[in-house]
């Protein structure tokens, strides 16, 4: 089973943070103070605050793993203010709106505060769990018109929110409360938005993120996962935020037919959830996979109360149906070696920046996945990656494509040049 990363509804689930906070903060890491083993729940009146939300992780067996706590600002001020001095940087911020917008007062920035992180110890550094929970809130803040990220971190914290987009606005103190030293950081929230989902916003239209990422869930797969099969209720529509996913189907002999494999960007499941019939395909995780789960009701909401935005499913769905009939068109008729070819064009194009080779792109997927993607034999796989590689077009490993230059497009073949579509 995938890992679950989800925005807290139910009670029960309010429960799991409150004891997961406590299990990590106090219980593990010795934090606010000692132990109470009457009621080993850990929670402030900021949790009672109008424009509180929380997410929530939940493994493969339903144990709640991570959680991190959204507010919104209010007469109180932010949670991050009870323990340092952020009217210096509320100033700046103010100041700067001020100059921006011509001396209009009115015009105000809206501040909203990320705390209460906590990751059980297994899983700080498994699974992009502490960064799920992370992109999570960031959606809700986005989709709550915030300009500005306030939080109060422990100093040795300060690296992993700098890649976020936030600053130091305060020296480093001692807080015996709360027995850590503390920093103050601010960011402006187009960063850290830009941090969560620029990759995302390439491909996916910005209707996507700015109707539905208040309310996305996030489901982390592993290898050969399966998030749905044929014939299954359709509830999500998907869109892939890292990784890749084969879309299959089998024919009437058993066989399975890869119709599409789906890499970042790729928006997904909807015909379903549309139409109201059953899956008419298998989704499967082809690498370590992150996607993002958009509810059926609330995408349904939404366009009710935005009909105009029908369009642009319209223009959506002809895309995907090119795009499906052509991959089909090559898997049916085209070589071994097109084939392979039309694979690694797909990969290329959802391929990022390697930090280790300047100048080349790379992707988690070795021969044995791309044979699965292509559906030929790995030997042929093998076979077009050594001839790629003494072209000096590419490198490989077992687990790893690391692209040179751009694929030679594969001349299609007589019965997809001819394709209605």
């Amino acid at each position: 089973m995938a890992i679950r990363v989800k925005v807290a509804r139910s009670a029960n689930e309010l429960d799991d943070i409150y004891r997961l906070r406590h299990r990590v903060f106090v219980e593990e890491r010795g934090k606010f103070g000692t132990t109470t083993t009457n009621n080993p729940r850990m929670m402030d009146h900021f949790d009672a605050m109008p424009g509180v939300a929380n997410v929530i992780a939940y493994c493969e067996n339903g144990a709640p793993i991570g959680a991190i706590r959204v507010s919104e600002d209010s007469e109180v001020g932010l949670p991050s203010e009870q323990y340092l001095d952020f009217s210096g940087a509320r100033e700046t911020v103010m100041d700067e709106y001020f100059n921006a917008n011509s001396g209009r007062r009115e015009v105000c920035p809206k501040f909203v505060c990320c705390s209460m992180l906590a990751v059980e110890e297994g899983w700080r550094n498994r699974r992009n769990v502490t960064f799920s929970l992370f992109k999570s809130a960031i959606g809700i803040m986005h989709s709550r018109h915030a300009t500005h990220v306030m939080c109060t971190i422990s100093a040795e914290t300060l690296s992993m929110y700098g890649r976020m987009g936030f600053v130091a606005v305060g020296e480093a103190q001692w807080n015996e409360a709360v027995q850590d030293t503390l920093i103050p950081i601010v960011a402006p929230m187009d960063k850290v938005f830009d941090w969560a989902f620029s990759e995302l916003q390439k491909n996916v239209d910005s209707f996507w993120l700015d109707n539905f990422s208040g309310q996305f869930e996030r489901l982390l797969l592993s290898p050969g996962e399966v998030l749905f099969d044929e014939h299954d209720h359709a509830e999500d529509t998907y869109a892939v935020d890292s990784g890749w996913v084969a879309i299959s189907r089998e024919d009437p002999d058993g066989n399975e037919m890869v119709l599409a494999n789906l890499s970042r960007g790729a928006l997904f499941g909807e015909l379903s959830v549309f139409d109201g019939e059953k899956r008419a395909a298998r989704a499967t995780a082809l690498v370590s996979s992150e996607i993002i789960c958009i509810g059926r009701e609330h995408m349904f909401d939404t366009l009710k109360r935005n009909p105009d935005h029908l369009l642009q499913l319209l223009r959506h769905f002809a895309k995907r149906v090119r795009e499906t009939d052509n991959l089909a068109m090559v898997q049916a008729f085209a070589p071994q070696t097109s084939r392979v070819v039309f694979a690694l064009n797909q990969l290329w194009q959802s391929a990022t920046p390697d930090r280790k080779y300047p100048g080349t792109r790379s992707v988690r997927i070795g021969p044995a996945q791309l044979a699965r993607t292509a559906r030929v034999r790995e030997d042929e796989v093998r076979q077009v990656l050594e001839l790629k590689k003494s072209e000096g077009s590419l490198d490989y490993g077992a687990n790893v494509i690391r692209f040179v230059q751009e694929p030679k497009e594969v001349t299609p073949p007589k019965a997809l040049a001819d394709s209605p579509l």
